[in-house]
């Protein structure tokens, strides 16, 4: 059980009524100027948080990765892409002759990312959106969406988030599944790749362990705390090293343990 402040409990009436208000608005926000400025659909359905500005430090994370990792030329996937705002500061980043791959199960998200992406931009890498869940196997497993956040949808394989910061499950229905390993049989192979899946994260790189054995991408990833040994151990022996991204980047250094917001670079071979 997670232990809420005692002014985030104050807070929460006031915060609910507003999720229940907007949980259909739809508007436009722009990314910062060192992504291009591009304008993308949001919906505070997803989060409260995109009534703020895209400029704000809510996404520094996010453009701290697109802007030190990735590349001109790069394939990126973005494996939990919410409404795509690392897909489409990757887009900038990667440029033309780059290509972006949005992965996100919710079909709602998946729209509103692609009336952005239909706004084509000849200086960034194309944005493609595909609508399914990546996990450890093909197959159709349930996707849960909770009361509150739209990101915080998760595969009822998974424990997600929990009640105590998204409220009980409104709707189940079924999703494809598929393996990274699977999407590179048909796609590029890629650079770089992001993963936040609400708790997922395991069974998402058990479904890519060739392609981080051979192709080596960046990781960005969150990792949940009843994860954090096994994917330690699995990118370990994958030839990772681990890192706390959220560490300030002049001091950065491995960690032993993979932690929440967790970096993973493979070794030279």
């Amino acid at each position: 059980m997670i232990a809420l402040s005692r002014a985030e409990l104050s807070m929460r009436p006031l915060r609910l009524m507003l999720e229940r208000c907007s949980r259909h608005w739809v508007f436009r926000r722009r990314l910062p100027a060192r992504f291009g400025g591009r304008r993308l659909w949001v919906t505070p359905a997803a989060a409260l948080a995109y009534f703020r500005s895209l400029n704000s430090h809510t996404w520094d994370d996010l453009y701290d990765f697109a802007q030190q990792f990735v590349r001109q030329g790069d394939s990126v996937w973005d494996v939990g892409a919410n409404l795509g705002v690392l897909s489409f500061a990757a887009a900038h980043q990667a440029g033309a002759t780059g290509e972006v791959l949005a992965i996100e199960a919710d079909g709602w998200l998946v729209e509103l990312m692609r009336r952005s992406a239909d706004e084509f931009l000849s200086a960034a890498a194309p944005v493609e959106v595909l609508c399914c869940a990546i996990a450890a196997e093909n197959g159709l497993q349930l996707f849960a969406r909770p009361e509150r956040a739209r990101s915080g949808s998760h595969l009822t394989s998974t424990t997600g988030a929990g009640d105590a910061l998204l409220g009980p499950t409104v709707s189940t229905h079924p999703v494809i599944t598929t393996t990274l390993d699977w999407l590179g049989t048909h796609r590029r192979k890629p650079d770089v790749i992001k993963i936040d899946v609400e708790g997922a994260e395991l069974a998402v790189l058990r479904g890519a362990h060739h392609i981080l054995l051979h192709h080596r991408p960046r990781l960005l990833l969150e990792v949940y705390e009843s994860n954090a040994d096994e994917i330690t151990e699995l990118l370990h022996s994958l030839g990772y090293d681990l890192y706390n991204f959220s560490a300030e980047r002049a001091g950065r250094r491995p960690v032993q343990r993979a932690v929440y917001n967790t970096l993973a670079l493979p070794r030279p071979i």
